[in-house]
């Protein structure tokens, strides 16, 4: 069993603790692209709706010619039957100064073992007090310093996790995760128009219970029945906040995710 592990594909096979050099953009500025997929017991969960939204992202953000890097990627690294955990697959913008076009990319792999962690049924939240700027077009890209910063924030005042607003006040994520919530017996969940990140977990939770796109001023998630987020990693996780409880349909969906054995 992995506890991590690092690959870069080169010349059409991975090589196995190979690490990024730090030229390449990724590193200098954060520019790459990514996906989180889960792994369960050596096998890649949703890996087809990661790599569309990979190939997507790429097309979105990274100009030149990425295809047949992405392509190779199909053939992911080698992983034990009895590794569980995180698979991070990432596309980068290769050297060269930030305005420079994609010549040469890369594609960087990094594994990390979940080991025997036992996750609670629920867990806690706060919004974040700062405003922040919308994502890249709804894409995950390297530069993740807002979230981190907002996770970061969260973990010190004693909540497992941020809830973030953009600069008009309206809701759009959690710093790690997509976010749900009921209100008036419907739920919700931010517009992708918002700049909200497409998640593979939370296109699961769109097709089993179904969830109207708005755009909700989050000083108003007090008056939500529920709130729970979804990632790749947790699954489903219902959440507690400023009075709030887990609620029924988050309950439902994390039961349902666990028994299908659809997270790490």
């Amino acid at each position: 069993m992995k506890t991590s592990c690092t690959w870069v594909r080169e010349g059409g096979a991975w090589i196995e603790g190979a690490q990024l050099p730090v030229t390449d953009r990724a590193i200098r500025y954060g520019m790459a692209v990514f996906e989180t997929i889960g792994v369960r017991e050596g096998k890649t969960l949703f890996l087809a709706e990661h790599l569309a939204l990979l190939h997507e992202s790429a097309r979105t953000l990274l100009s030149g010619a990425l295809d047949a890097k992405l392509q190779g990627a199909l053939d992911l690294p080698a992983l034990e039957p009895d590794d569980n955990g995180i698979l991070r697959l990432y596309v980068t913008a290769g050297d060269g100064s930030p305005a420079d076009p994609v010549i040469a990319s890369r594609v960087f792999a990094l594994f990390e073992s979940l080991g025997t962690v036992t996750m609670p049924d629920a867990q806690t939240a706060r919004l974040h007090p700062e405003r922040v700027a919308p994502f890249a077009h709804g894409r995950k890209t390297s530069n993740y310093w807002m979230q981190c910063a907002a996770q970061g924030g969260a973990a010190n005042a004693g909540f497992d996790h941020a809830l973030l607003a953009d600069h008009e006040g309206r809701l759009v994520s959690a710093a790690f995760g997509n976010v749900f919530f009921v209100l008036d017996g419907k739920l919700c969940t931010p517009s992708l128009s918002l700049a909200v990140r497409p998640g593979v977990i939370r296109g699961w939770v769109m097709r089993r219970a179904g969830a109207e796109e708005v755009a909700f001023p989050a000083d108003h998630l007090v008056e939500a029945s529920e709130i729970f987020l979804c990632n790749s990693r947790l699954g489903v996780m219902p959440l507690h906040f400023e009075g709030i409880g887990p609620g029924a349909v988050g309950r439902a969906l994390r039961e349902e995710i666990l028994r299908e054995k659809l997270v790490p």
